[in-house]
């Protein structure tokens, strides 16, 4: 049996309810998912709520019922509305060059909106946006002249890289305490005990990264590079 869409979803489709009847709609499940994405911006995910979004939105929360049948379903709308549409690859682009600014275009939708990494949905997306940026990097990866298994493998890689730094920056968002790590990591660690990170200590690598705060940065860049290596030397086998 074919599972249904969620009913938000399937409007955000343009896919409309048969046979609904009730008092004409003066909402749509699009306005009420921007205006939970400007409480989520200004406030943090724990301050969207039925009752939030309905006071955003001049109305009352069983009003909202009508469009989104229940949280779980109002962050999905939220993740795509915030999302929005992918960008124009660059036409004539190589495609590694095409994935790379995928992936940095993703990583910096997804820092205007950092909560979006708190929602656990519980399953893949299949709302509009997010199924166009799943497409528009699928024919990316697939033009590199791997199969389709390797490219939605190595795609699934590229967003995790993604989603994974960026968590990184999130958990490390103090930036007096950031800043300092390597002078506090000195004052611990001795090269008898721990000589990896010693050496790496001593020549100051660590003290070199993007300053705290800023992302994507070179350090994003770097690692992005590094898998974008991996994925093209697999395509060339």
């Amino acid at each position: 049996m074919t599972a249904a869409l969620p009913r938000a979803i399937a409007a955000l489709w343009g896919i409309e309810e048969s046979g609904r009847r009730g008092p004409k709609r003066t909402l749509s499940v699009v306005g009420i998912g921007e205006a939970a994405v400007r409480i989520a911006d200004a406030e943090g995910l724990s301050a969207v709520s039925m009752s939030s979004v309905a006071r955003e939105l001049g109305t009352t929360a069983m009003a909202l019922y009508r469009y989104v049948d229940s949280r779980k379903e109002l962050e999905a709308v939220m993740v795509d509305v915030a999302m929005a549409r992918p960008p124009e690859s660059t036409a004539g682009a190589s495609w590694r060059q095409q994935l790379f600014d995928w992936a940095w275009d993703e990583a910096r939708t997804m820092a205007g909106h950092p909560w979006v990494l708190e929602v656990r949905p519980g399953s893949p997306p299949v709302s509009p946006n997010l199924v166009a940026w799943t497409d528009a990097g699928m024919q990316i990866v697939l033009r590199s002249g791997l199969g389709e298994q390797d490219a939605a493998t190595s795609l699934l890689l590229v967003d995790g890289y993604v989603r994974s730094q960026l968590m990184l920056g999130l958990q490390f968002s103090d930036v007096d305490a950031t800043r300092h790590w390597g002078d506090q990591l000195r004052q611990v660690v001795n090269a008898d005990e721990l000589p990896g990170l010693a050496q790496v200590l001593a020549s100051g690598a660590l003290d070199d990264g993007d300053p705290p705060g800023e992302f994507p940065g070179a350090d994003f860049e770097f690692g992005l590079a590094v898998l974008l290596d991996g994925i093209e030397a697999l395509a060339s086998r």
